[in-house]
């Protein structure tokens, strides 16, 4: 399996603020070819000169503007003891991406449920908007282990229709309700990949499409670029014995429905 073919550009950090328990950086990039799309993720350097493997960041936000170039607005863990070890603004910034395949939006109107999952919360509420402007209703479900990690979650409840706060290990109760009362046609999963397959296993009970986050962004031990294998998940046999996919490479999003959950343990 080849790596994607994926170019390096240097961009400027022009704002590094909080967000909840995290850090939301805006850099500003010579003008994207192509529109990023939630979903998508950046890859930058190591933190450290004596770490090998890079970064990686969900991409929250994106807007282009003639003239100016493109903003993107990332979503990071805040190191400890602050975020020194993160760009200051007016410090360049070299990057790889957006990368990958982002979300699919529904070609019709339908009622979407989006979960979401720690830093992936900025990126799940981006998505939410996104929804919206194809005429979708959508419901949020954010999980974390603490208040703080819920992100973005003013903007969300304009975003969405209706917003659930639960603990990662209540999303499966969680979600199981949200899609009895409102039926959705599609459900999403912004986040690790213990909620990927909580939202692949809900959809499948109600029959309804999933996509998922197929790499855990942000974790270490990950190269990002489809070299490394660490993210490789196993499919279902309907699609060949023994046959993977290399998300960072062939997502990062997939339909949950193609991953054989059992096996990825």
């Amino acid at each position: 399996m080849s790596a994607p073919l994926l170019h390096r550009r240097a961009g400027e950090v022009v704002a590094n603020r909080p967000l909840g328990a995290y850090r939301q950086l805006s850099v500003v990039l010579p003008a994207l070819a192509t529109p990023a799309r939630p979903g998508q993720f950046v890859i930058t350097p190591p933190a450290r000169a004596d770490q090998v493997l890079p970064r990686t960041w969900w991409v929250a936000g994106e807007r282009t503007e003639p003239g100016f170039g493109t903003t993107l607005e990332l979503v990071v863990p805040d190191p400890p003891g602050g975020s020194g070890a993160l760009p200051a603004p007016g410090d360049e910034l070299l990057l790889t991406g957006p990368v990958g395949r982002g979300f699919g939006l529904p070609t019709t109107p339908v009622t979407a449920v989006v979960a979401t999952q720690g830093a992936a919360g900025a990126a799940g509420r981006w998505l939410c908007e996104r929804l919206r402007t194809v005429g979708c209703a959508v419901h949020l479900v954010s999980c974390a282990d603490e208040p703080e990690q819920h992100v973005d979650l003013v903007l969300a409840r304009r975003s969405a229709d209706g917003v659930i706060l639960t603990e990662p290990a209540g999303a499966e109760a969680a979600l199981t309700s949200l899609t009895e009362r409102v039926h959705p046609s599609v459900l999403y999963a912004v986040g690790p990949l213990s909620l990927s397959r909580t939202v692949a296993e809900v959809a499948a009970g109600t029959g309804a499409v999933s996509q998922v986050s197929g790499v855990d962004i942000g974790a270490d031990g990950l190269c990002g670029h489809g070299l490394c294998g660490a993210c490789d998940l196993p499919l279902h046999e309907s699609a060949g014995s023994g046959s993977t996919v290399r998300p960072c490479a062939e997502g990062p999003v997939l339909r949950g429905g193609l991953v054989d959950w059992e096996a990825a343990q």
